[in-house]
């Protein structure tokens, strides 16, 4: 009876979380209808659609809490509802329709979930008994909870769609995917709100009695309390495992003090991690009272201050070196809001943590707002270190690149990090004096600036590529002939462009043959014969990175350096790369394919 009275409760909880947030919930049937009609079309070309919903979700979840903590009248509510529409469809129309991939809209989309979603759960704390870390607390168990019962109802729904097809009728593989959606989009956010506690409302504060508010505090008090298991997982795991990994960093900070540390940024995305843990650790802390929770409240804020102080200084200089990339304008963004952090956590009380939420809120919408969002900032940086450079060395006049190979290694490498950077945010077209080139400056790169582009100090560590920047060519000098000998065919292609395309078809004797690309990004180059099978499949990411390994000349190759070969009974192909280019887990390159049919 109490199992079946416990669904009965969550069931009711269900219901009244869609009360509580009909504008959401009307969103969120709208997803998951939206990603019905994806499904069954097989596209993604309604995918900013999603995105504009999903905002909207956030906006009106938000909007909710905001007529809850200081509103009563249901015009007010409908006004806030309203609001958050317009707010929806203004973003849909900022962003257009266009389903190409965009870096600056996919960044600054997230950036308005974080602030959102901080949003959801600072508001109801704001002149409230509850703070912000139990607000927090809240909605850290609310997740958890969530994905606990959506792996095991989409592995129970999952078992019984697999049952169904082995023992009674074939089910189209689609009803996975159907039910996945309808899971997550619909089931698990519904299940989320309905664990956010009903906290003291304006409207309660105005008709309810002092005995029954201070009884509903109480009520939401233990909502909020801390579970057993999860606070000795903090105490006794998490505290712990952050205090040994702040340790480490103190000591490697104290070897480098005066060392490479300043102008090193190998730790930034390590920092950046441990400043979040830290931040996340402590407001779980704030809301237990054992001797580690406790004395990880009192130290570590102490300690995350000059940590990240560093790491943000070190990260400032750099910029001297490389100019500002929006990734660097994050990392030092956040590196001040930690700064800003710790200072809070060390002096203020607990009860006022919530101050923490309000210095994110600002900082993140700075940090898409124009003219002095993260994109803006990194162009107008990039461009003005390029210009310069180019200047410094005479290869800019009268807006014309002129070629120039007499040119300082450090300089060659700041013009090869800034083009690259510029056209891979397709920037160049907005500069007056870069638009005419177009593509050309990546392909013709040494053409147009009288030497081949430089990516590292060196581009090698230990006589090896370093792992984020290598760029090499055929030395056409040793290599003046290719022989096709021994070959049915051969095919020059570009890996850019063909990871794009969808198959290039061929002949050998009666039979056709296609080559098509596979996998993640189209790494994989698969060898297909008339009935669509595989014969042969090369990872050409692999093979980028073993002829990048094995070059012994900087920037330069042989033909038995760039030569990759697969072979099995039914045909052999052979890779020979022209030019290879990686950089920053980005990969690019020229090359003949071989192929013998045997």
């Amino acid at each position: 009876m109490k199992l079946v009275q416990n669904i009965q409760d969550k069931f009711q909880g269900l219901i009244q979380a869609s009360k509580r947030y009909p504008l959401t919930v009307l969103f969120l049937v709208v997803i998951a209808g939206l990603n019905t009609y994806l499904i069954q079309q097989e596209t993604d070309d309604y995918i900013n659609y999603v995105y504009s919903l999903i905002v909207g979700v956030f906006l009106s979840a938000v909007a909710q809490h905001i007529y809850e903590r200081f509103f009563e009248k249901t015009s007010q509510r409908i006004a806030l509802m309203g609001g958050s529409l317009l707010l929806t469809l203004l973003y849909f129309y900022t962003i257009g329709s266009s389903t190409v991939y965009d870096l600056e809209m996919t960044v600054k989309t997230s950036i308005i979930f974080l602030i959102l979603a901080v949003a959801f759960i600072w508001v109801p704390t704001i002149k409230n008994r509850i703070t912000f870390s139990e607000s927090y607390l809240s909605a850290f168990k609310a997740f958890f909870t969530t994905v606990l019962f959506t792996v095991i109802l989409y592995a129970g729904v999952g078992f019984i769609i697999f049952a169904v097809d082995q023992l009674l009728f074939s089910v189209d593989y689609k009803a996975n995917l159907h039910s996945a959606n309808l899971i997550i989009s619909l089931f698990s956010p519904i299940f989320f709100l309905s664990y956010t506690p009903g906290y003291v409302t304006k409207k309660d504060e105005a008709t309810q009695t002092p005995e029954k508010l201070v009884a509903k505090q109480n009520q939401i008090k233990n909502e909020v309390s801390v579970p057993k298991v999860l606070e000795l997982l903090i105490s006794y795991i998490l505290i712990p495992l952050t205090a040994i990994f702040t340790v480490i960093l103190l000591v490697y900070l104290l070897q480098n003090i005066t060392g490479d540390f300043w102008t090193n940024n190998l730790l930034e995305p390590m920092l950046v991690s441990y400043s979040v843990t830290v931040i996340l650790v402590y407001l779980l802390a704030s809301n237990i009272e054992t001797k580690s929770a406790l004395l990880f409240r009192k130290i570590f804020p102490k300690v995350l201050v000059p940590i990240v102080l560093f790491q943000t200084i070190s990260s400032v200089l750099k910029i001297q070196e490389t100019g500002l990339t929006h990734g660097r304008y994050y990392v030092i963004l956040f590196g001040l809001f930690a700064v800003i952090a710790g200072l809070i956590f060390s002096i203020l009380p607990v009860k006022k943590n919530g101050w923490i939420a309000v210095v994110l809120i600002v900082l993140s919408v700075i940090s898409i707002t124009p003219p002095v969002d993260a994109f803006t900032v990194s162009q107008t940086s990039q461009t003005n270190l390029l210009k310069e450079t180019l200047e410094k060395n005479q290869m800019l006049e009268e807006n014309k690149l002129i070629p120039n190979a007499d040119v300082s290694k450090e300089d060659k490498i700041k013009i090869s990090q800034t083009i690259y950077y510029l056209t891979d945010m397709d920037y160049t077209e907005d500069i007056k004096w870069l638009a005419p080139y177009g593509q050309q400056l990546t392909y013709q790169f040494e053409e147009i600036f009288g030497f081949q582009p430089i990516y590292g100090e060196t581009g090698f560590v230990n006589n090896q590529p370093a792992q984020d920047a290598y760029y090499a060519t055929l030395d056409r000098q040793q290599t003046p002939v290719i022989s096709i000998e021994d070959y049915d065919k051969m095919i020059a292609i570009s890996y850019y462009e063909f990871s794009e395309r969808s198959a290039i078809e061929f002949e050998v004797g009666d039979s056709t043959y296609a080559i098509e690309t596979q996998g993640k990004e189209g790494k994989n180059l698969v060898l297909m014969d008339e009935n669509k099978q595989s014969l042969m499949s090369i990872d050409l990411q692999e093979a980028m990175e073993q002829v990048a390994t094995t070059t012994q000349t900087e920037n330069l190759f042989t033909i038995e350096e760039g030569t990759v070969v697969a072979e099995n009974e039914q045909v052999e192909m052979k890779v020979l790369f022209t030019s290879i280019d990686i950089y920053d887990d980005q990969y690019n390159s020229e090359f003949y394919l071989f192929v013998d049919v045997k």
